[in-house]
């Protein structure tokens, strides 16, 4: 058996290459899966998604931030208020409306064991994410550098060029008066399942950056306009779909590790 982890997949909303690209090639099946049965698991799940009364998304309901997280809030937005950051806000992450189509399970258990559920506002708003350490190898000359998750980037600095990782708070962004959640799926999940499992915990909404920009994918110029069509139609996928066992499929994720290659060259350029 290959290593695996726990993941939930929203194959209704996925186009149908698209799902079954993602059982085939990145889910693990005891018996493995046919191409025919990947089709109609698509199917099933599509099916489950046409049949939905038309949905109207709303605003989530904006709840007061509580006095002991001011300080919190206060410190992020003096950090990274600006052109990006607009605000910060109280939200419950179920009623947002949700991109990305999978949850990697094991990922968000790694949150809420980490915090324990006593420190959901830090984990929310974090603004240093931890580093580590990144092997790297030459090969054929192309410079492999070993990652410990897949949200990092190429950057120009001004000493010359770094690898560093995405932004560490959650983060949601509007488009055509729909809230979506852009960055932070899995300590969203992880919170949501901890609020499932325990009713009565302390916690009752997360607390998410608004920022000014959509994701590549949403945006009214992407080469492919599939997902925008999709977020922005009568049905759109909601965060709360996940716990949702008619359209939200669970699956074993084949395990990966990333990698960023890097190939440098000179080239010679005729001058005009």
């Amino acid at each position: 058996m290959p290593l695996t982890v726990d993941g939930f997949l929203l194959l209704g909303w996925m186009e149908q290459d698209e799902a079954v690209r993602w059982l085939m090639q990145d889910c693990w099946f005891d018996p493995p899966l046919t191409d025919v049965a990947a089709h109609e698991l698509w199917k099933k799940y599509r099916s489950a998604v046409e049949t939905l009364p038309e949905r109207i998304p709303r605003q989530p309901i904006r709840l007061p931030i509580a006095p002991s997280m001011k300080p919190i809030v206060d410190n992020f937005l003096a950090h990274v208020k600006g052109p990006e950051v607009a605000d910060v806000i109280s939200i419950h992450p179920q009623e947002l409306l949700v991109y990305q189509l999978y949850v990697v399970a094991d990922r968000a258990d790694h949150h809420a064991k980490q915090l324990g559920g006593k420190d959901w506002a830090r984990c929310c708003l974090q603004l240093d994410r931890p580093t580590a350490q990144m092997p790297l190898r030459i090969e054929d000359g192309t410079i492999k550098v070993e990652l410990p998750h897949g949200e990092h980037f190429f950057a120009a600095v001004q000493s010359g060029f770094s690898i560093q990782q995405a932004a560490g708070f959650i983060s949601v962004c509007e488009t055509e008066g729909r809230m979506i959640l852009k960055a932070g799926y899995h300590r969203s999940f992880a919170f949501s399942r901890t609020l499932i499992k325990d009713p009565d915990a302390k916690d009752k909404s997360l607390l998410v950056a608004v920022t000014n920009t959509l994701p590549p994918q949403l945006l009214p110029t992407f080469p492919t306009q599939g997902l925008r069509t999709t977020v922005l139609g009568s049905r759109p996928p909601l965060f709360s779909d996940f716990f949702d066992d008619a359209l939200a499929i669970s699956v074993k994720l084949l395990k990966k590790r990333y990698e960023m290659h890097i190939s440098v060259g000179v080239v010679a350029i005729n001058e005009t």
